[in-house]
């Protein structure tokens, strides 16, 4: 469905100068246009087609006919926002281009759109200089896009090859197979990735690579049949190709010959099977003497550190010690003796002589005939489980009385739901004796259990590490309340178990409502002022670039002013609207660094800051970066070109004073009021952000004229 569709593979150096169809998506129709006049002036290669509707544009993608090679989305419109779009769009088309170019910036809607798939993020700004920053940031992520679909087209051909391909440096060593190649010689990718070539090879052929194959190979290429040496030790016979590339690298292709014995084949299949098992395997023979071990697989060696030539013809008790309990090993020998299959757990040792509880399942094998023909045995390591098992048990006195006398409810349930136990402060909370709680099922008490996915569910649960979930009790009189469960299951005397700690959490649930009716409040206001004002004010700025290409007029810098104060206001409304959304990280921070910062962002001005202060404060960088921006900046704006600001310390905290004019004597206490100003470009807004900080932090601010003149704002924070 993308532009580059049915381009031949050696086109790809021209991709950068295909036309790039951009899908833009914005419910103010003028700014739309605008963003499509100014992208299309920027980049001749970009074809703009726009849409109001996000449900429009996403069945435009849909279409048979689309050719879409990238999706500029706004964030903020009716029945979909940006990020549901992206949605929608990832579900069908994982990798197009998706830029979110949004007037409602957040940290919080960056990392979401980021989480969700997003290939950039940008947000709209005043002035004309972001339409080249969004045609540029296209043209990247198209061309980036284009690049890597051939290139997929290409890896995925090598790894999907049946012949196996593989790479090998200038020193011999693979530094690359595809599946199929490592799969012929016996190893895993991760195997094979490594080695040097000779390991392939009997010994007595290595030097005739090195004399005729690789110096053929150089000359032009070499093309053949080769006995490779598997994994395994077995012999491979292929159809080998190799030839050199320009750096160097050795291109080496194998094309497996067809196999001549089926029965060979099968076997090798099987043992195969045994050597890449997850579990210790061996195979003994009950015909020798004392039932030697006679084959071993790769685990059993790296579970019990002897090589498979020390373990081969020796009886498995070679890895008892005085540790090992006679009971399982009597019950093992029963077993063995009366050719039955058995499962023990006892105390081994490995070579280095480190004890082990191993898990030993032995089970004769019987040949058609119903006759003995050899015993097989997997052996499992379980030490981590028997340690957790002795430790559940030296703390299963104080777990009990955790669980009788906690001000928290607990119940104990099985893997089916029944209620095993329960503490009374459950039984009092839900108003049931004990004997009426037990042997009820989970759902009977929480409504939220879907009782026919509840077991399939807690048996995909890890042992012996704690879950949070939320539900809701039902009371036996039929009310209810929610809870917060911690769930973990537990081995408890040889039975699965899950112990579920309840709390009631009806106050929590009662403020999280309460918060979030005031955030869809505070969300619904920043909407307006983010969106439904900045948009227009956004097209007023452009269509006045317009204006200044197309004619001179001494009214069009007034009108860009007032165009940038309106812009200064929105962005100081939002601000202050916004302080106090999210969480506060608090931390401690020298002052005088972060005023410095502060300082570094005003620009363009001949004022002078004096930093008089050792002090360190408790707070949330970002916001107290913000406070006292405010307040430097608002001493620049009405001390003068040449003022002076000073901050320093108090007895319970720090001040920021200058040596302008100072405030009117009527200023008082509302020169923190939003909106209040005696700057012709000041916002009103600067001071209330102040203050709104100050309270967060549970701190105060007062504003007054100094003795020598000038404003001073003290800050107490004790």
């Amino acid at each position: 469905m993308t532009g580059d569709a049915g381009v031949p593979p050696d086109s790809l150096p021209l991709l950068a100068s295909q036309e790039i169809e951009v899908l833009h998506i914005d419910d103010d129709a003028n700014f739309a246009d605008l963003v499509a006049t100014f992208l299309e002036r920027e980049h001749d290669a970009i074809t703009v087609r726009t849409e109001t509707s996000p449900r429009d544009a996403l069945a435009v993608l849909d279409s048979e006919e689309s050719s879409v090679d990238c999706i500029v989305s706004d964030y903020d419109m009716p029945e979909l926002d940006g990020l549901a779009v992206l949605e929608r769009v990832r579900e069908t088309y994982p990798d197009l281009p998706f830029v979110l170019f949004t007037g409602k910036g957040s940290e919080e809607i960056a990392s979401e759109a980021i989480t969700a798939g997003v290939t950039d993020y940008l947000q709209k700004s005043g002035g004309t200089e972001q339409y080249s920053v969004l045609a540029n940031r296209i043209q990247n992520a198209v061309e980036g896009y284009r690049a890597e679909r051939y290139m997929n087209r290409g890896l995925e051909a090598i790894e999907t090859a049946k012949d196996g391909i593989s790479i090998l440096n200038e020193d011999g060593y693979i530094e690359y197979a595809n599946a199929a190649c490592a799969e012929m010689l016996g190893y895993t990718r991760e195997e094979f990735t490594g080695l040097h070539w000779e390991v392939l090879y009997h010994d007595d052929d290595v030097q005739y690579v090195y004399d005729t194959l690789l110096p053929e190979a150089r000359d032009g290429g070499w093309h053949g049949t080769t006995t490779f040496v598997r994994k395994n030790g077995e012999e491979l016979d292929v159809e080998h190709t190799l030839s050199y590339t320009a750096d160097d690298s050795l291109i080496c292709t194998l094309s497996p010959q067809a196999p001549t014995d089926a029965s060979t084949d099968h076997l090798s299949a099987k043992a195969k099977g045994m050597d890449e098992a997850p579990v210790g395997i061996v195979l003994t023979d009950p015909y020798q003497d004392d039932n030697p071990i006679i084959y071993a697989n790769d685990k059993f060696t790296a579970l019990t550190g002897y090589e498979q030539q020390e373990v081969v013809g020796r009886n498995c008790r070679f890895l008892q010690g005085e540790e090992t309990a006679a009971e399982p090993l009597e019950e093992l020998r029963t077993a063995v003796d009366n050719r039955d299959p058995v499962t023990v757990e006892l105390r081994n040792y490995r070579k280095d002589g480190t004890m082990f509880w191993n898990r030993v399942r032995v089970a004769p094998v019987f040949d058609d005939d119903g006759d003995l023909e050899l015993f097989v045995g997997f052996q499992d390591d379980v030490t981590e489980r028997k340690q957790n098992e002795q430790q559940l048990q030296s703390h299963s006195a104080r777990l009990e009385a955790l669980f009788e006398h906690s001000p928290d409810m607990f119940a104990v349930h099985d893997i089916d739901g029944k209620i095993r136990d329960v503490n009374q402060r459950l039984c009092d909370e839900l108003g049931y004796t004990e004997s009426e709680l037990v042997g009820q099922y989970v759902w009977d008490i929480d409504p939220t259990v879907d009782r026919d996915r509840a077991s399939s569910f807690w048996e995909t649960l890890p042992p012996n590490t704690p879950h949070r979930f939320e539900g809701e009790f039902e009371r036996k009189d039929g009310s209810t309340f929610p809870i917060e469960i911690h769930l973990i299951r537990l081995n408890l005397d040889g039975e699965d178990r899950f112990v579920a700690m309840d709390r009631d959490i009806t106050d929590q649930k009662r403020r999280e409502r309460e918060l979030v009716q005031q955030n869809e409040r505070l969300d619904r206001f920043t909407s307006v002022v983010s969106h439904d004002l900045r948009n227009p004010l956004q097209v007023a700025k452009g269509r006045l670039g317009l204006l200044r290409d197309d004619c001179e007029s001494p009214h069009i810098d007034d009108i860009d002013h007032a165009l940038e104060r309106m812009d200064s206001m929105i962005a100081d409304l939002l601000t202050l609207a916004q302080t106090g959304e999210e969480a506060m990280t608090i931390e401690t921070i020298e002052l005088s660094d972060l005023a410095k910062t502060c300082w570094e962002t005003l620009s363009g001005t001949d004022a002078t800051l004096n930093i008089d202060t050792e002090r360190t404060v408790e707070a949330d960088r970002d916001q107290l970066q913000q406070l006292l921006t405010n307040l430097l900046r608002n001493a620049v704006e009405h001390g003068g070109p040449a003022v002076t600001v000073t901050i320093g310390d108090t007895a319970d905290g720090f001040y920021v004073a200058d040596d302008g004019v100072g405030l009117p004597d009527s200023a008082g206490e509302q020169v923190f009021d939003a909106g209040y100003t005696t700057a012709d470009s000041g916002t009103g807004f600067g001071l209330s952000i102040v203050e709104e900080v100050a309270s967060r932090h549970d701190w105060t601010v007062t504003a007054s004229n100094g003795a020598r003149g000038g404003a001073r704002f003290e800050i107490t924070t004790a």
